[in-house]
């Protein structure tokens, strides 16, 4: 699965920059996202198949970082991959530089990654799709249609199904792709709900800020991704500090640290973004954008390593895959209801103002810091959601005693599946297909 997705997210950039027209652009950028859902969620068996279970803490809190880390600076590397305009190329060079990425990590999946196989990943793919689709699609509607709401509702049987299906599994074999009895355990579900009202509001906020840059500012795509760049650099400084040297000492304290710099991040923002016009410049920002910038970034990477830590406290070792697996499927599900709730509730503010605009810079100006403005003070408010959530999670996170007394806290009934030896690894990377593998 994570090749066939290597494959053809690669073929599909080359398509992508090989485009006549917009009609073909946006058929290969249909591709391109198809493939990719194939290929991101591999990661996460890969590393369950790759790590014993007391090795997969550090793994996973690395891909918890880099995915933040990504998602920061995607929409700073693009815009300087387009301005660049290397060989006349212009914006096409920011899908032929997937090509050699995707032929490298090709050719090394093949040579290094092992061979794993779980049940129910069709069902809950299909699921997600049918659930987030709708969200992503009717984001520019004035009004929820109807055929969303059929999308949904199927959504949630098929997601039923999944669970059944699953439950199946784990008796006849053992091996479901998500373990039913994870949610016994309550460091799992109240780190979910945390992580779930965390993501939300940072990732619609990330989507919103460098649109406003460009709209109400007037920033060109490469300047308004350098004055987000700090957030970048801020978020790998916090996770490093937060999950090495924070989380040890304070626990928990450290996640509410964060999500309080993230609020205040955003409170400082919202005076900026009603002053903002096309006549400022990047210097004028620094005491606005730039400060809210480096602590929004401090405080996301407080939260997005320890909160890993903290969500698997009380989970068994033998179960550390299937509950990352299940953490960073809720992430993925945060950043597109952030992107499609958040960033709605920002476009149908600044559709408002073009209606009624008088056609001024300033107008315009003063109306689209005003959509942002109401942004940034929703976002804010759920992120009080999350941290009210935070005092759920356990005070401190797992230990690698922590798994011998989980199943007493998680209640009768959650029997963990026997822990993978480093032998029973390997055979897995063979290819051996022993009864329970």
């Amino acid at each position: 699965m994570f090749v066939v997705g290597v494959a053809g997210f690669t073929a599909a950039s080359a398509l992508c920059a090989l485009a006549v027209g917009p009609g073909m652009l946006i058929a290969t950028r249909v591709a391109q996202g198809l493939f990719a859902a194939a290929m991101v969620p591999q990661v996460l068996a890969q590393i369950q198949v790759m790590f014993a279970p007391e090795e997969r803490g550090g793994p996973m809190a690395a891909f918890s970082s880099l995915v933040s880390l990504a998602a920061t600076l995607g929409p700073i590397l693009g815009p300087l991959l387009a301005e660049a305009d290397l060989w006349g190329m212009g914006w096409r060079l920011v899908f032929w530089v997937n090509v050699p990425v995707g032929v490298l990590t090709l050719v090394a999946s093949l040579r290094l990654l092992p061979e794993s196989r779980a049940p129910g990943a069709a069902l809950s793919t299909a699921a997600l799709v049918l659930l987030l689709y709708p969200l992503i699609a009717v984001s520019d509607e004035a009004h929820w249609p109807g055929w969303a709401t059929a999308l949904v509702v199927v959504g949630a049987l098929t997601l039923g199904a999944f669970a059944l299906h699953q439950r199946r599994a784990r008796a006849r074999d053992g091996t479901p792709l998500v373990e039913p009895t994870l949610f016994r355990y309550r460091s799992l579900r109240d780190g979910l709900l945390v992580q779930l009202l965390f993501f939300v509001p940072v990732m619609g906020f990330l989507m919103v800020l460098t649109q406003f840059l460009q709209v109400g500012v007037g920033m060109g795509p490469v300047e308004a991704g350098l004055t987000i760049a700090p957030w970048a650099v801020a978020v790998g400084v916090g996770a490093s500090l937060g999950a090495a040297v924070l989380v040890p000492r304070i626990g928990r304290v450290t996640v509410q640290a964060g999500l309080a710099l993230l609020m205040g991040a955003f409170l400082l923002l919202t005076p900026v973004a009603g002053g903002a016009t096309p006549d400022l410049g990047l210097l004028d920002l620094l005491p606005g954008v730039l400060l809210g910038v480096l602590l929004g970034g401090a405080g996301m990477g407080l939260v997005v390593a320890p909160i890993v830590q903290l969500t698997l406290a009380d989970v068994p070792t033998e179960h550390a895959g299937s509950g990352s697996a299940l953490f960073n499927t809720v992430t993925q599900i945060a950043a597109a209801i952030g992107g499609a709730a958040i960033g709605t509730y920002y476009f149908s503010g600044v559709r408002d103002v073009l209606a009624t605009a008088t056609g001024s810079p300033e107008a315009l100006a003063d109306g689209v810091g005003g959509a942002f403005r109401g942004t940034l003070v929703l976002c804010a408010a759920l992120l009080v959601a999350a941290l009210a959530a935070t005092f759920l999670l356990p005070s401190r996170a797992a230990t690698p005693e922590a798994g011998a007394g989980a199943r007493a806290r998680a209640g009768a009934g959650a029997e963990p599946a026997s822990p993978r030896t480093p032998v029973r690894a390997a055979d897995d990377a063979r290819g051996a297909r022993a009864p329970g593998a």
